[in-house]
Formats: C-alpha cells, structure tokens, sequence
C-alpha cells in the first residue's frame, strides 16, 4: 500500500527503495550510531526485513526505539514492524529464528502495536501523492543512491504515460523465487547449534540472493537495449533514451517491474533465463522463479493490477509445482484486461471455460526447466513458453495472408467449442492455420527433420492440433487461442536473446 499507493512511477520506485533502505544496516548505523554497531548486532537484512542481535532486552528494546523513530519521521505514512524476543537456548538457531518470525507475521496480521506516523495537519502536503512532503533532502539522495541504475545514455521513466507501447497497454510483472523457505531450512540444519554459523550462512544466502537477482534484471535490461535500442526515440530532460520499463520493487527475490505491454512476456522470460543459469554464493544451488504478468490499459489503478500480478505468479507456482515439488520449474502466467477485472483470478478465468467443457488457454506455461528435471513430452511441448511464442511469430506473420479480423473472430468461434472452431476454420477457408502447429511443436531443425522423417517412413499426415488433451485429464485445451488473444499486443525480442 505504501508502495502503490502514489500516481507518479518515479515514487513507486523510490518509495520501494525508502522500504530497503530503512530495512538496511546502514539506516541503522544513521538512526542509532550508539546503540547499533554492524559487526556486534547484524544477524542479515533483504527483502524489507532485518533480524538484529544483542547482549539483553534493553539494549534491544533503545534500539529498535531509536530505529522506529527515525524511519516514521524520515517517511510519513509507512507503516514499520518490530518484535523484540528472548534467545531460547534449549532450541537451535533455526528454531529461535523460526519463532521470531511467526511471532512477527502474527503481529503484523493483528496489526498490532505498529509504528505509523499520522499527519498532523501542520505539514505541507504534496497534492499528487496526498502525502506530507520530507523537508530533509538528503535522505532523498540516499535512497535514491539505492536504485538500480540504466543501461548508459538511458533512463527509466517517471511517468506511465511514458510507458505505454503502441496498444496503449502497460504490463506489471511481479517475480518471486521458488522454494527459498527450503532453501533457509537447509541453512538451519546445516548450521546445527552454531549461532555464529547460522547467522554467517544466512547473511551470505542473502546478500547472494540481493545481487543475483538485480543482476539478472540489468541483464534482462541489456537484452532489451540490445533488441530495441535503435527504436528508442523519446528522451529525458537530460538526453537519455527513455526505456520502455521501470523496476519498482527488487527486495531479494521479491521483484516487480513495470513496462510497455507488448515487451512484458517477453522481459519475464528473458529475466528467467538469466537468473536460472546462476546459483547462490552460500548453498551453490542455481535458481528458479515464478512470474506473473498483468497487462492494463494505463489508466488502470496500479494497486489491483500488481495484486493481479501477484495472484498470476503463484497460480504459475502452483503449476510448476505441480510438475515438480522441488521448486525447480520457472513458469509464467499472464493476464490482458480489456475491460472491467473481476473479483479474483478464479473469477477471470471462469470466462475461459468454452461452451462444451473445455478451456480456451494453455496458461500457466514452463519457461525453464532444467536437464535434470524430467516432464512429459506433450507438456513440455504443448504448454512451454516457446509454444506461445512460435504461434505468437507465426499468426503474426499471417498479416497480408489472412484477415486480421477472421483470426480476432476465431476466439469467438474457441469459446462456443472444438466443433465450432473447426467449422470456422473450415468456412473461412483458413484450416491451413493448423500448419502452424507443426513448427510449434517441433522447435529445433533436428526434430523437424526427426518427425518428418518418421512421417515419411510410416506413411503418416501432418498433424493439425486445435484442442489438446493432457493423458489423465477430462478437459481439452486450445492451443491457438493464447496466440489470438495477445497477437496485437506482444513483441519478440529477437536481437541478443539468449
């Protein structure tokens, strides 16, 4: 709330950085310089939480009073968590840490004894934001110090409006790391009772976590210049090239960003491959992630469509799971609103539901999965990422060939169900789209060449898949219709893509 709620994209993106920043051991140091020393109380921060050690309860207790007092001064109207607890030495370290943050989430869910600072009505108030403006300038150059900053000679925008592609839609892309709580568990019982270990583990972890994840989204950003650089027109006050996203949120492995819409599948994705081909400093275990991708008109309130981002990122953690409870399947699941949202994401995707029973979307989709993890071939080819795209390319590709309106009007045709679709494609005499499976399906030469061999020996057709069918599952699915639906709205990144 606290993030979102400003209509300005700069303040969204510096107010996530005030949340780090008064999270970090250096607003510590600046709030209480007699009372936190680094290397006596750090136990680790990342992702907008801190864990502090000391020798006694009143130590703890001046401190963190002296922390909560800075932060709610410096930043009206953030709404600041602490809970203070007794090492329990018949209990691990893990155990102890455990406890404090249950004790900590219970807290914040009663909302309990928060600090949050009201205004009192003396102050000046900022009309964009409804917010009493800081008058200590220099805390604003510390955060911003913070900030990830562009590619040289680019910029990020300020504004949405500088945002929005030719469709006049924006996308908000929420990405979080899979199993990172097991991953903290194994930290635990790696370090046994060594509290000193425990905490010299656990502060590696996430510090490796901090960088590898921002690392993975400059790269992403370079993939993008890389692709698009030369279409970049519009500039700053100062001569930067304006890019066509923003990063908002980059708290350890809880990242949201927002872009142009037809770019936004496409920086998920390439997000995804970077991160999965590092691992953490500490556990030396490569990553995976989830992604949720909601796409608006840009006039939408941002708050709901990042609520909806979030939702789509764990509807595309359970998929992956489902495939594979290690965690180890990055997926991604997306949403474009051409009107009015629903309730939830349960709600929206009722109207996905075709008129004989079946669904009109693939979605979620695989977007990596590592050798080691091992799928099955109709899943891997039907729902991956690759699928959406070589289908995205290809009825793209149709434009001059076939009415860009008999292809809008074949959604039509999906929802009423796999007879009716036929018929269409059938009466439009445009059956031969089915084609386009075929190289769907099979990405690569070789296993064009593979099936095609195989094809000539067994004296076998083509195949011409409109609705698939999972082995083990009641309902179809269509495999053209993710295409269709985004056909004006997504664009492939195809120059210095991995």
């Amino acid at each position: 709330e606290y993030i979102f709620s400003s209509k300005k994209l700069k303040s969204n993106a510096l107010r996530s950085a005030e949340i780090a920043y008064v999270t970090s051991s250096e607003f510590f140091s600046d709030a209480a310089p007699d009372l936190y020393q680094p290397e006596e109380h750090l136990v680790y921060c990342g992702g907008g939480h801190s864990v502090l050690q000391f020798s006694d309860r009143e130590a703890a207790v001046a401190c963190v009073e002296a922390i909560t007092e800075a932060a709610m001064r410096k930043f009206p109207g953030m709404e600041f968590f602490a809970k203070v607890m007794e090492y329990d030495s018949s209990k691990s370290p893990g155990e102890n840490l455990m406890e404090l943050s249950r004790k900590l989430e219970k807290k914040k869910a009663l909302r309990a004894s928060s600090f949050f600072a009201l205004p009192t009505g003396l102050e000046a108030q900022d009309p964009e934001n409804f917010r009493p403006v800081r008058l200590m300038e220099e805390t604003d150059s510390v955060v911003e110090s913070r900030m990830l900053v562009p590619p040289e000679g680019c910029a990020f925008p300020s504004e949405f409006e500088e945002l929005t592609g030719e469709d006049n839609f924006l996308a908000v892309v929420h990405l979080d790391g899979n199993a990172m709580g097991t991953r903290v568990q194994a930290i635990y019982e790696q370090a046994g009772d060594d509290w000193t270990a425990c905490c010299q583990k656990l502060r590696t972890f996430s510090e490796g976590i901090q960088r590898d994840f921002e690392t993975a989204f400059s790269k992403m950003v370079d993939t993008l210049v890389s692709a698009i650089g030369h279409q970049l027109v519009h500039t700053d006050r100062e001569g930067r090239r304006l890019l066509p996203i923003r990063p908002i949120i980059l708290a350890g492995d809880d990242v949201c960003f927002v872009t142009a819409g037809d770019y936004a599948l496409e920086c998920a994705r390439i997000f995804l491959e970077h991160l999965t081909k590092m691992s953490n400093v500490q556990d030396h275990l490569p990553y995976a992630a989830c992604g949720g991708v909601a796409l608006v008109h840009r006039k939408y309130p941002f708050h709901q469509a990042y609520e909806l981002s979030e939702e789509l990122c764990s509807n595309a953690k359970q998929f992956g799971a489902s495939l594979d409870k290690k965690g180890r399947i990055s997926a991604l699941d997306w949403h474009i609103e051409f009107g009015q949202l629903k309730g939830n994401l349960a709600d929206i995707r009722e109207d996905y539901i075709t008129e004989d029973g079946n669904r009109m979307e693939l979605r979620p989709v695989l977007a990596v999965v590592p050798d080691e993890v091992s799928i099955d071939e109709e899943t891997a080819a039907f729902r991956h990422y690759d699928w959406f795209r070589t289908m995205c390319e290809k009825l793209q590709g149709e434009k001059g060939s076939t009415a860009r309106g008999k292809l809008k009007e074949l959604r039509t045709a999906i929802k009423q169900g796999e007879v009716e679709s036929r018929y269409y494609l059938h009466h439009q005499q445009i059956f031969r789209l089915l084609d386009h499976t075929f190289a769907a399906r099979y990405r690569s030469d070789e296993a064009r060449w593979e099936k095609l061999r195989r094809m000539y020996l067994q004296n076998e057709q083509a195949e011409r898949t409109l609705f698939w069918q999972k082995q083990g599952e009641t309902e179809k699915r269509c495999v053209f219709f993710d295409a269709i639906e985004m056909i004006d709205h997504w664009k492939p990144l195809k120059e210095g893509v991995l």
